[in-house]
């Protein structure tokens, strides 16, 4: 039964992202490749720039959004928010970039999580976008009113691009917030600050640096009712195979009594 609940949550989650993505893209002008992600991006932040207040929200979104996964792409697009009003920890920019990733994979784009790491005292990290095209993972911040960087030559620019060349960087003041306070000298495609010290120190040993410097974020974690089907499945499906080997040793030692 809680595989069944969480597989029509999924289902539920995907439609939101199905309809809304389809929507975000509907408009006749979209001629390039790059028209489509920027349509996208900015239709996120269109529709998700606010908060919702927990009392509107029914029980599941509510625990949804208040747990370890934080608010989710269902959640976001389902009350037009992208976090609890109250509830530290979140912001726009984890919730936005979620959404975005899930739009981008549901057209086909491959899209994943940038963290910057390098902030002022006082602030946390942030969370954007890359997603890949003729050759290069782009970035883009759907939460910075899908601010892009851009090359001499007009096309969006890469993190390498953006740390080689300050010029290009610092469009982000000219263009944005002229007090924009995060950098791109530490840039990671997994926040492992979530993951608890011994547990990084682990993994860290055992997939070795060169991996643990490269991971990112697993598709799964940004579609935790899609996790938590899979797992009570798995649940189910072993629990179903313990009981029915159970039943048949029962039914042998039961032969061999008689």
């Amino acid at each position: 039964m809680t595989s069944i609940f969480f597989y029509l949550k999924m289902e539920e989650e995907n439609q939101f992202v199905r309809s809304f993505t389809l929507s975000s893209i509907s408009s006749n002008n979209l001629k390039t490749f790059e028209d489509t992600v920027l349509a996208v991006s900015k239709s996120i932040y269109n529709y998700t720039n606010g908060w919702v207040d927990r009392d509107s929200m029914d029980w599941y979104s509510r625990w949804e959004a208040l747990g370890f996964f934080k608010m989710s792409a269902g959640v976001g697009l389902k009350y037009k928010c992208f976090g609890v009003k109250g509830h530290p920890g979140d912001g726009p920019c984890g919730t936005m970039t979620k959404i975005f990733l899930r739009s981008m994979w549901e057209l086909g784009i491959p899209a994943r999580k940038l963290q910057l790491m390098e902030v002022i005292p006082g602030k946390g990290g942030h969370t954007m976008a890359e997603f890949f095209y003729n050759g290069k993972w782009r970035v883009i911040s759907p939460s910075d009113s899908s601010f892009v960087w851009r090359n001499p030559d007009g096309s969006i620019a890469s993190v390498n691009d953006i740390q080689s060349d300050t010029a290009i960087f610092n469009q982000v003041y000219h263009k944005w917030r002229k007090d924009w306070p995060y950098g791109f000298k530490e840039t990671w495609n997994i926040n492992w600050d979530k993951i608890p010290g011994f547990l990084r120190s682990g993994i860290r040993f055992l997939i070795g640096e060169e991996a643990y410097r490269n991971a990112e974020t697993p598709e799964l974690y940004e579609q935790p009712r899609k996790l938590l089907f899979i797992v009570f499945l798995s649940l189910s499906i072993i629990l179903s195979i313990a009981f029915l080997l159970l039943l048949k040793f029962t039914k042998s030692e039961e032969s061999i009594k008689v």
